[in-house]
């Protein structure tokens, strides 16, 4: 009898006899390929291998160590690839089919385009029935409400002005009172539309009709906007066009047929006072041409989506990312692991293609009250910032000043004698206050040359009044000598973040201990932009800066509150130590000092086993990471996932967008964790320690889409840092210009603390401040509080003497080394120099005239 064809035979001539095992004779060395079936394929996750272990002292076997766990799994892998090689490629694809089928279950969304056959040979991009055809499909798992089927579009509030009436006025010699009305009718696609009367165009007279007599006059106006009609009327009259409230810049252009639309367009130069259109309620322009106004619109300040950051890295063309990205998974996976220890069941993961073998349900929220731990129903926006910048605070950097201008002091006056720190003295927190007012209405009217806000180059664009404030020179004076830690107790050597890591943590400290945080909170990078040379300056190419400095944030999701924060130090980063975290977890070797995984658990470990959800991007989520949040911490985490990360089922690493169709949908569950593998426009992958295999539906400009529940949870919470980010951008108080880095970063974080401010200012009240409104009452009370001490022109003398007063303070004339403009001449425009000077004044003067006459003037001058 001759053998049957199939997975256990092998194609060849002649069929092995004995032992009933159909094959072929072949092969090097006689070895006769085996049926994939009977294959010893190993499977670490399966419940029926069972793992040898040795007795222990008292006769009872012990579970195996870690490292004879990844012993065991590392050889398992090496046997698989072996016997793999034994198979041929119809075997291979069969075992590939049978492993899919156990551990990864797949559906369709019900808006997913049907696959194109292709009629011949070649043709089309079908080419018969394919093998993801011949998959079991489970039906798409809609949620209670969703439609099964696809609704019809609904149409949009700027699409339905094109139905507004359009008067139509007819004008005759001695005629002025024949008005008519007339509605266009709805625009479609497959009607071909026409362009409008132009005023120099004659009108042609269809067969069968005359011309008619009476002249009309159509009337535009920007709030009707330009609509034109899909096809003429039968009488066609000559008209002339008005425009009103805007004139074209030219008159009926033909332009080439663009997808169905009018092969005539009428471009018309509208003059409104508008920053820019927006695509939506109340404009005429669509998403198709939204991206031919990047020059109108601005797109830096998009919001976060879920394709942003590659999730296959087949998709990256570059290889050398490939490799930084692979190194850094590596590096997070290796803490993970440490992390885990000896509990060794949490590296189980038995993945199932089977919605029903998720168990896992979201984690109670244990915390009474969420917002600001006081009260704040009768504070004034000053009240809440003074709970962050307190006088503590304030009186350190006060201190730290002072000292530091003192040092400079020293170090400049003797090689040059002539500069505002010659004038220095000490500042108080009074002023101190009044400096950081400055900062804050700087933000609110930009000026990108910091003198114009004192001297405007012309008296039109003069900006407030900010000499009542403080002078110019004592700005820059105290701008330059702002210090937040004494020089002389750094250690040896000293890390990157010496200079301003007093003020991180006192904010961090604040920042936790006001504010309670609501379920919902989120791990992502923020970046200040920053071009000068630095060390650990880094890129990243999705945030509007692209290079600065990056740090890590938690923040609440709904309001962007920023909980605490990290800044990243570049290679070699050391994480600082948190509340409730022992001292030496930071000094273990064989921990990597910049893996992400280590990250997210610094930063979180002060909201554990309270039922929080954390919401992460596919930098930081992996596997064993959200088991380790949900078991061990009692807290979900969800967000976007790579598919290189170890314990990601193999048959989800190996989809891509050339294995995958447009709509597709491919899962596979444990009893604790769920992942999702979406083809929508590109690949994305999402994990969840709570979220079902379920489908919801959101709709978006009129058209409703279906999308897995996860991603629209993970677009709904994961805007908080990114809202946070463009709130601060809307008011830069960072200014693009600065000379120091820590001093920049320590804009930011005054600048995050009004932000903060703010969200705690406006918990819970009927009235809530608006983001400007509370700035400026923020700035006009702390200028008030501060009026207590009058404003200091420290770059003039200490005091003004009488008259008499001069002979006691002894001004007595000096010499200079060379000569130097005379004060009084320069001010004369007079070219005059001299070697003399004031020696208590320190201003260079004539010895005659110029001399007395200042110190008499001087002695005039009211104080102020």
């Amino acid at each position: 009898m001759r053998p049957r064809r199939g997975l256990g035979a092998a194609r060849g001539r002649g069929a092995a006899r004995g032992g009933g095992q159909r094959g072929v004779r072949g092969g090097r060395g006689g070895r006769r390929p085996r049926c994939a079936r009977s294959l010893p394929f190993s499977h670490l996750g399966d419940e029926n291998v069972e793992v040898e272990t040795s007795p222990g002292p008292s006769g009872i076997p012990q579970r195996p160590s870690l490292t004879e766990q990844l012993k065991v799994a590392k050889v398992a892998r090496l046997l698989d690839k072996k016997h793999e090689n034994l198979l041929s490629a119809d075997q291979k694809k069969e075992l590939a089919r049978l492993r899919d089928g156990k551990q990864v279950g797949n559906f369709k969304m019900p808006d997913a385009p049907e696959p194109q056959r292709g009629r011949g040979k070649g043709k089309g991009k079908g080419k018969g029935r394919g093998s993801e055809d011949s998959r079991m499909w489970r039906p798409c798992p809609l949620l209670p409400g969703v439609p099964t089927v696809p609704p019809p579009r609904v149409r949009q509030s700027w699409e339905l002005q094109q139905q507004r009436p359009i008067d139509i006025t007819a004008e005759q010699e001695g005629e002025d009172d024949d008005i008519e009305s007339y509605f266009l009718p709805d625009i479609t696609e497959d009607e071909e539309m026409r362009p409008p009367l132009l005023e120099d165009e004659e009108a042609v007279p269809s067969a069968g009709t005359p011309p008619q007599a009476k002249k009309r006059k159509i009337q535009f106006s920007p709030s009707m906007g330009i609509i034109q009609a899909t096809a003429l009327p039968q009488n066609i009259v000559p008209a002339e066009i008005e425009l009103l409230g805007f004139t074209p810049s030219s008159t009926g252009t033909r332009t080439a047929l663009d997808s169905g639309r009018s092969n005539y367009s009428m471009d018309i130069d509208i003059n409104m006072e508008r920053d820019f259109i927006e695509p939506g309620e109340g404009s005429e322009v669509d998403e198709g041409d939204s991206a031919n106004m990047v020059g109108m619109i601005d797109i830096s300040l998009k919001p976060r989506r879920i394709d942003d950051f590659p999730m296959d890295l087949d998709s990256i063309a570059e290889h050398e990312v490939v490799e930084v990205i692979q190194e850094l998974d590596n590096a997070a996976d290796e803490v993970l692991r440490n992390v885990v220890g000896p509990e060794t069941d949490l590296l189980h993961f038995d993945w199932r293609g089977e919605p029903e073998n998720f168990e896992s349900v979201r984690e109670a929220f244990t915390v009474p009250s969420t917002g600001p731990t006081f009260d704040n129903a009768d504070l004034i926006p000053l009240d809440v910032f003074f709970k962050i910048w307190d006088a503590d605070i304030i009186a350190y950097i006060v201190r730290e000043t002072n000292r530091y201008g003192a040092e400079l002091i020293r170090s400049t006056i003797p090689s040059k004698p002539n500069s505002r720190l010659s004038r220095w003295k000490d500042v108080t927190s009074d002023e101190i206050l009044r400096f950081l007012a400055v900062l804050m209405l700087q933000s609110l009217v930009i000026d990108y040359v910091e003198r114009e806000y004192w001297y405007a180059v012309i008296e039109e664009l003069q900006i407030g009044n900010f000499k009542e404030i403080m002078t110019y020179n004592r700005f820059i004076v105290i701008k330059r000598c702002l210090h937040f830690i004494d020089n002389a107790t750094l250690p040896v050597p000293p890390t990157k973040l010496d200079k301003i890591i007093p003020i991180i943590e006192h904010l961090n400290k604040k920042f936790k201990s006001l504010y309670v945080l609501e379920q919902n909170i989120a791990i992502d990078e923020s970046l200040l932009l920053w071009k000068g040379r630095l060390s650990f300056a880094q890129k990243i190419a999705t945030k509007r800066a692209r290079v600065g400095i990056k740090s890590y944030e938690l923040c609440e999701s709904r309001t962007g509150y920023l909980w605490q924060m990290e800044v990243y130090t570049g290679k070699g980063h050391a994480h600082v130590v948190q509340d409730g975290e022992p001292e030496e977890r930071g000094q273990e070797s064989d921990e990597p000092e910049s893996a992400t995984a280590q990250i997210v658990l610094n930063l979180t470990r002060s909201l554990f086993d309270k039922g929080h959800t954390l919401i992460m991007d596919n930098f930081y989520n992996a596997p064993l990471l959200s088991r380790i949040l949900k078991v061990q911490h009692k807290t979900d985490s969800m967000g976007t996932l790579r598919l290189n990360r170890e314990f990601v089922p193999e048959a989800l690493k190996k989809k891509t967008k050339k294995n995958m169709k447009e709509g597709e949908v491919a899962f596979s569950t444990t009893k604790d964790l769920s992942v999702v593998v979406w083809m929508d426009k590109n690949i994305v992958a999402m994990i969840s320690s709570f979220h079902p295999i379920e489908v919801g539906g959101i709709e978006k400009y009129g058209y409703y889409r279906y999308k897995p529940q996860v991603v629209l949870d993970y677009n709904f919470s994961m805007g908080g840092i990114d809202h946070k980010d463009q709130m601060l951008s809307a008011y830069p108080i960072e200014r693009s210009r600065n000379i120091i880095w820590y001093k920049k970063l320590f804009r930011r974080l005054l600048n995050v603390s009004m932000h903060n401010a703010l969200v705690m200012f406006n918990h819970n009240r009927t009235h809530a401040l608006r983001h400007r409104e509370f700035r400026l009452q923020l700035a006009k009370q702390l200028l008030q509080s501060s009026r207590s001490a009058a404003p200091s022109r420290s770059l003039a003398p200490a005091a003004r003497p009488e008259p008499a007063a001069c002979i006691r303070d002894m001004h007595l004339p000096g010499k200079n080394t060379k000569k130097q403009r005379c004060k009084l001449c320069y001010s004369a425009k007079v070219q005059r120099s001299t070697v003399w000077r004031c020696t208590t004044c320190n201003v260079n003067l004539c010895i005659v005239g110029c001399y007395t006459v200042y110190h008499i003037n001087l002695a005039q001058t009211p104080a102020v």
